[in-house]
C-alpha cells in the first residue's frame, strides 16, 4: 500500500507538466504477483515447505503502534533452539522493516544483515542442537502488507479508528521479525502499548491491562501458551463495542466498532450453537482459551481464523430491515470450523490447503444441515458442485505445488471441492465411520502441520479400504465426472433401462472416474434404491420391478460431485413435481420443465408449488420458471406473490417481474417504492430503475442519491442506475455526495462511485474539470479510493492523465495501484485510438458528402 504523503509532492511536482507530457506514450511496465512463477506443471517452480534450522519455542513481541503516522516500534524476542545440526547463521523473514539492534540470550550475534527481505543473524560460534537460545530484534516499520491501519485521515469515522493484521499466507513479516510459513509452531506472547480507551485484542489469554507510567498509554498483555503457526498470530487494537457470552468454561466475546453496535446480537446469535454442534460432530473438545469475533473495517475478506480470536469483515453485520435475506451463520460456522481444522492442525505447506479450507467449508454445511435441515444442506452441496464443475477447462489438482502464489491456492479447489471430497468420503464411509476417522486424525495430529496423507492413512487404517484411487482421481487429478444418463422402461419384461455415460473430456490429468451412482425408484407408495458402480465410459444397467416406476432419480440424496444430464420423461416429472417427501426433486422438476418447450402447460403446477410449497427454494424456483413462461396467466401468479411472506422468495418474484423492461414492470418497480421495506430488495429496484429514460426517474433517482441508509446502500444503488442511464448531467449529483456526505458512501463505495463519474463523463468534449476532480483522490489516504480514482481515470479516457498514471505505477510496481494505473493507461489508449479510428471515418464521411454533393451540382 503507497503512503499517501508520497502522492502528494508528486501531484505538485507533475501538476505543470500534464499538458506538456499529455502527447508523450510512455507505457509503465508492472508484472503481476504470479508473473515470474512457472505455468502448473513446470516443475521448476514446484513449491515446497522451507527447512527448519530451528525449532522455534516462543515468539515474543512487544508493539507500540502510532496511528498519526501509521507506524509501529516493536520488540520481538525469538527462543528456539537447533534441531539437529550446529547453527551459524539464522536468516528471519522480515519485509521493510527497520533494524537497530540484534541482540542474543546463550550466545553472541557477531553481525547481521538486513536485506529488506530477510535479516540474516551471524553467531561468533554454532549454536549447538538442544540447546536453548533466544534473539532479540528491535526495530520500527511503516507495514505496507500484514498489518493495516483505518484511520480518520484515511477517511473513516473518529470513533472508528482502529488496526488489524492479517497473517494468512505469508505476511505477518511485514510488521515482525519470523519463521513466517505453517511448517512451524510456537507459542506467542504480545504485549501492545495502545492509546487510553483502545482496546487490544490477541491470540490466547488476557494475562494484564496495566498503564504505562508517564505517558497515554496501556499496554494489554496476552498470551497463546499453546503453539500455534505463524499466519495465525492476530492484534487488533481500536474502539469497540462488545457482547459477552460463554459456553461451558469457555469465554466468547463479540466486538464491532461503535457505529455498528446495534447489529451485534443479529450476527452472533449461532456462535454459541456452532461450538456446541463442532464439539458433538467432530468429538475432539474445542482446544483453545477463548473465542472471539471481531469485526474490523475494510477487511479484503470475508474472515480470518486467528487461533482463539477470528477477524470479520463489518460486511457481515445486518440490520433487521432485511429480514432473512442475510446471516452470518455460514461465515461464522466456517471460521469456527477452522480452531479444528486448520489450527489445532495445519496444513505443513499450500499446496495441502484444502485439509484447511476445506474441512471449514463442509463443517459449516454440516451445521446448516442441523439448523436448517436436510433439503438446505442438499441445496448448498448442490450449488458448490455447479460452481465446481462451472471450470470445465481447469487441469489443476487440488493438491498442487506448481503455483505462482500462495494465493493461488485460496480457489474453488480448496474450499467447495475440498468440502466435497470430505462429502463424498462421508456418504461411502458412513457418518459412524467416517466421524471416527476425522477424530483420530485429529487426535493424533493435534498442535503439528499435516499432508493430505496423514489423513489417508487415517481413513484406510480404520476402514480396511484401500482408497488410492479414490484420492487419485477427486484430490491429485482434476476435474469431474459429467454423466449423460437414459432411461427407459420395458412393460413387456417388466425392466428399467439405466445407460450412463461419462462426457466429460479425458486428458491424463482429467480421468475417467470411477464412483458408485445411487438411483432411486418409486411407485404405489414404496421406494427402493440401486446402487451401482460406475467405472467405464459407456455403461448400461437393468433393473426389474413388479410395476412401472412412477418416479425416478438419479443421485436423490446429493453424494456425487458430477454434472448430471437427465431428463425424465413429462409423466415422470410431473409426479416427481407433487412428490412432497422429496423437495430437491421437487426444485430440479421445475429447472427441466422450465426450460422445455411445453413449459407452458405446467403454469398451474408451478402456481401452486410457488404459493405453498413448504420449502423456499423451491418456492423461487417456480417464480424463476413462471418469468421464463412470461405469460399473462404466469405475471398475474408473480403479482400476487409480490408481498410473499419470505423475503427470499419475495425477492426472487420481485426480480422477475422487474427483468424486463416493459410498461408492466415499470409499474411493479412503483409498487415495490410503495410497498417494499426490506433495503435488500428496493436497492434491486432502484438499480432497474437505470432502464427507464423517464423524467420522473430523473427526478426520483436526484431524490434517492441522498437518500440516508444503513452503509449508503440506497445511494450506492442509485449511483449504479446513473451509470446504467448513461447521462452525463448525473455527474454533478454524485460529486455532490462526495463532497458533502463521504461517510455515507464508505471508502469501497466511494470508489465505485469515482468510477461512475469517470464513465459517465467519458463522452465530454472538455474532461478538464472531471479529471482534476478525480486526480484530486489519487493520494487518498484510503487504498480504496485510491483505485478507485485510479480505474475512473481509465474510464475517463482522458489522455492527459496518462503523465500520472505513469507515475503512479513507477513508485510501486508490484503494488496493486500499479496494477490499476497499468489498465487504466491501457483503457485510455483503446478508447483514444478507437476515437481516432471514429474521426478518420467521420472526416471520410465528409470528404464522401461534399463529393456527393458536387456531383449533384454538376447533374443539375
Amino acid at each position: 500500500m503507497l503512503k499517501a504523503t508520497r502522492f502528494i509532492g508528486l501531484a505538485l511536482s507533475l501538476a505543470v507538466s500534464l499538458a506538456a507530457n499529455a502527447e508523450q506514450n510512455h507505457y509503465c511496465a508492472y508484472h503481476h504477483f504470479g508473473a515470474l512463477a512457472g505455468q502448473p506443471g513446470d516443475s521448476d517452480f514446484r513449491k515446497y515447505a522451507p527447512d527448519r534450522l530451528v525449532d522455534i519455542e516462543k515468539v515474543s513481541l512487544v508493539i507500540t503502534p502510532h496511528f498519526e503516522t501509521r507506524s509501529l516500534d516493536g520488540v520481538a524476542t525469538l527462543s528456539f533452539s537447533p534441531i539437529a545440526k550446529p547453527v551459524s547463521h539464522w536468516a528471519l523473514d522480515a519485509v521493510d522493516l527497520r533494524v537497530s539492534d540484534v541482540s542474543a540470550e546463550g550466545a553472541e550475534v557477531e553481525s547481521w544483515v538486513n536485506d529488506d527481505k530477510h535479516i540474516t543473524i551471524s553467531f561468533s560460534e554454532p549454536l549447538q542442537p538442544g540447546e536453548d537460545y533466544s534473539v532479540t530484534v528491535t526495530y520500527s516499520a511503516e507495514p505496507e502488507d500484514g498489518l493495516f491501519f483505518r484511520t480518520a485521515e484515511m477517511g473513516y469515522g473518529a470513533g472508528d479508528t482502529q488496526l488489524w493484521t492479517q497473517g494468512e499466507p505469508q505476511s505477518h513479516r511485514h510488521w515482525f521479525p519470523s519463521h513466517d510459513y505453517p511448517n512451524e509452531r510456537f507459542r506467542t506472547e504480545i504485549r501492545c502499548r495502545a492509546p487510553k480507551g483502545m482496546i487490544a485484542l490477541s491470540n490466547g489469554t488476557l494475562l494484564s491491562q496495566t498503564e504505562v507510567p508517564g505517558t497515554e498509554l496501556v499496554e494489554f498483555h496476552w498470551l497463546q501458551d499453546k503453539p500455534h503457526v505463524n499466519y495465525l498470530v492476530s492484534l487488533i487494537v481500536g474502539y469497540f463495542e462488545k457482547m459477552e457470552d460463554q459456553y461451558k468454561d469457555i469465554p466468547l466475546a463479540f466486538y464491532v466498532p461503535p457505529s455498528e453496535k446495534g447489529q451485534i446480537a443479529n450476527s452472533f446469535q449461532d456462535t454459541k450453537s456452532i461450538l456446541k454442534f463442532f464439539e458433538e460432530e467432530i468429538g475432539v473438545e474445542y482446544p483453545w482459551d477463548k473465542y472471539y469475533n471481531v469485526c474490523v473495517i475494510d477487511y479484503m475478506f470475508g474472515g480470518m481464523e486467528n487461533t482463539s480470536i477470528t477477524t470479520l469483515t463489518v460486511n457481515t453485520l445486518f440490520t433487521d430491515a432485511t429480514e432473512n435475506l442475510r446471516s452470518s451463520r455460514s461465515l461464522d460456522a466456517h471460521e469456527l470450523a477452522h480452531q479444528w481444522f486448520g489450527d489445532l492442525v495445519t496444513t505443513k505447506d499450500w499446496s495441502h490447503l484444502w485439509l484447511n479450507e476445506g474441512f471449514a467449508t463442509y463443517y459449516s454445511l454440516l451445521y446448516d444441515k442441523h439448523k436448517l435441515g436436510e433439503d438446505y444442506f442438499k441445496l448448498r452441496l448442490m450449488s458448490n458442485a455447479g460452481g465446481i464443475l462451472g471450470n470445465k477447462d481447469d487441469t489443476t489438482p487440488i493438491v498442487n505445488k506448481s503455483y505462482g502464489s500462495p494465493m493461488e491456492q485460496f480457489s474453488f479447489r480448496a474450499y467447495p471441492k475440498g468440502g466435497w471430497v470430505l462429502h463424498m468420503l462421508r456418504s461411502q464411509l458412513g457418518e459412524d465411520l467416517y466421524r471416527e476417522c476425522v477424530k483420530t486424525y485429529l487426535e493424533r495430529n493435534q498442535f503439528t502441520s499435516v499432508v493430505t496423507q496423514d489423513l489417508v492413512s487415517v481413513i484406510e487404517e480404520l476402514s480396511g479400504r484401500t482408497w488410492d484411487r479414490f484420492f487419485d482421481q477427486w484430490v491429485y487429478l482434476s476435474g469431474g465426472p459429467e454423466l449423460k444418463i437414459d432411461y427407459k422402461w420395458d412393460s413387456e419384461s417388466s425392466k428399467a433401462t439405466f445407460t450412463v455415460e461419462q462426457v466429460q473430456k479425458i486428458e491424463e490429468k482429467r480421468p475417467l472416474f470411477h464412483f458408485p451412482l445411487k438411483l432411486r425408484f418409486k411407485w404405489d407408495g414404496k421406494c427402493e434404491d440401486r446402487v451401482v458402480e460406475i467405472d467405464e465410459k459407456t455403461e448400461t444397467f437393468e433393473f426389474e420391478f413388479e410395476a412401472a416406476p412412477e418416479i425416478v432419480r438419479v443421485d436423490p440424496d446429493v453424494e456425487l460431485l458430477s454434472r448430471i444430464e437427465f431428463k425424465p420423461a413429462n409423466d415422470l416429472l410431473v409426479a416427481q413435481l407433487k412428490d412432497n417427501s422429496d423437495a430437491i426433486g421437487r426444485l430440479l422438476a421445475i429447472q427441466i420443465i422450465a426450460e422445455g418447450k411445453d413449459k407452458e402447460s405446467h403454469v398451474d403446477l408451478m402456481i401452486e408449488r410457488l404459493q405453498q410449497d413448504d420449502f423456499h427454494e423451491v418456492c423461487i424456483e417456480a417464480a424463476k420458471g413462471l418469468g421464463r413462461v412470461n405469460s399473462d396467466k404466469s405475471y398475474e401468479a408473480l403479482i400476487k406473490a409480490v408481498n410473499h411472506s419470505d423475503a427470499r422468495v419475495r425477492r426472487a418474484v420481485v426480480n422477475e417481474l422487474i427483468k424486463p423492461m416493459s410498461e408492466k414492470a415499470f409499474t411493479v418497480l412503483d409498487q415495490i417504492f410503495n410497498e417494499e421495506t426490506n433495503p435488500d430488495i428496493l436497492t434491486g429496484a432502484i438499480r432497474a430503475l437505470g432502464k427507464y429514460h423517464r423524467p420522473e426517474v430523473r427526478k426520483a433517482l436526484l431524490r434517492l442519491i441522498r437518500t440516508p441508509s444503513y452503509r449508503g446502500a440506497i445511494a450506492s444503488a442509485t449511483i449504479d442506475a446513473m451509470r446504467a442511464q448513461d447521462d452525463v448531467d448525473y455527474v454533478e449529483a454524485i460529486r455532490w455526495v462526495l463532497d458533502n456526505t463521504p461517510d455515507e458512501l464508505g471508502t469501497r463505495n466511494t470508489g465505485r462511485a469515482l468510477s461512475a463519474i469517470g464513465y459517465l463523463a467519458r463522452n465530454s468534449e472538455d474532461k478538464s474539470d472531471v479529471r482534476r476532480f478525480l486526480l484530486s483522490h489519487i493520494d487518498h489516504a484510503n487504498q480504496s479510493v485510491r483505485n478507485g480514482a485510479i480505474r475512473a481515470l481509465g474510464e475517463l479516457g482522458d489522455e492527459k492523465a496518462i503523465p500520472m498514471l505513469e507515475s503512479i505505477g513507477s513508485i510501486d510496481p508490484d503494488g496493486s495501484e500499479a496494477s490499476a494505473a497499468k489498465a487504466a493507461i491501457k483503457s485510455i489508449r483503446e478508447k483514444n485510438t478507437q476515437m481516432a479510428d471514429i474521426n478518420e471515418l467521420r472526416e471520410q464521411l465528409k470528404a464522401l458528402e461534399k463529393q456527393l454533393s458536387e456531383i449533384k451540382a454538376k447533374v443539375e
